[in-house]
């Protein structure tokens, strides 16, 4: 639940696409979460911690994909430069005339820059799959931590699991809230000046989770 790039992502996919996007998102993640705690309860949380290379391997796997979402909001933030140029005088700007019955053109209205549409739900839900799913320290937290917690008693296939469940939901609730927050301030922050900040510092906070993947850090 600390920052980082699921946080992230949901921010800037509120910013740029609607709460209904991240809240996809968010679902991915989670689903992510629930297939990385299965598996590691299967076992393959372990064979990752005793083989370096395999786990290595999934490592740079994940830092690929970090990587690739940062260049691309970086793409997305030299896109918006030009949004923040300042515009021309309507004194000075020819206003064409139009033919009577067809609407006028024109640029489209403050808020999300034009050329930036946000992924659809399906994307949107397969890029949080990605985004948690790709990170093998995931699986590999949740079998070396929750295990300290199961109460006395109860034994640890059905404890763990249980307490999986719990952290998930948790995780749900924790990023539902954030969507919400910044679902709030929103309207406030789509002009093109602060979404170009919000892109450059997606792309900051990816590329070093990259390096910091990749570096086993």
């Amino acid at each position: 639940m600390t920052p980082g790039p699921d946080l992230v992502m949901i921010t800037n996919l509120v910013l740029n696409g609607s709460l209904r996007v991240a809240t996809a998102a968010a679902l991915g993640m989670i689903t992510a979460g629930a297939v990385q705690a299965g598996l590691g309860a299967a076992g393959l949380a372990a064979l990752l911690a005793a083989s370096p290379g395999l786990f290595a391997a999934f490592r740079w796997a994940g830092a690929v994909v970090l990587l690739g979402w940062a260049v691309l909001a970086v793409r997305r933030a030299t896109g918006r430069a030009g949004a923040e140029a300042p515009a021309p005088s309507p004194a000075t700007v020819a206003v064409p005339a139009h033919p009577a019955g067809e609407p006028p053109t024109g640029p489209p209205p403050s808020g999300r820059a034009a050329g930036h549409a946000g992924p659809s739900v399906r994307q949107a839900f397969g890029q949080g799959l990605l985004c948690t799913g790709s990170n093998p320290k995931v699986g590999i937290f949740l079998m070396a931590f929750l295990p300290q917690f199961v109460p006395a008693g109860m034994a640890p296939e059905a404890g763990v699991p249980l307490l999986a469940a719990c952290y998930l939901a948790l995780g749900l609730l924790w990023l539902l809230t954030w969507m919400r927050l910044v679902h709030r301030l929103a309207p406030h922050l789509r002009s093109p000046r602060v979404l170009r900040i919000a892109d450059s510092l997606t792309a900051a906070v990816f590329g070093l989770f990259a390096v910091r993947l990749a570096l086993g850090g």
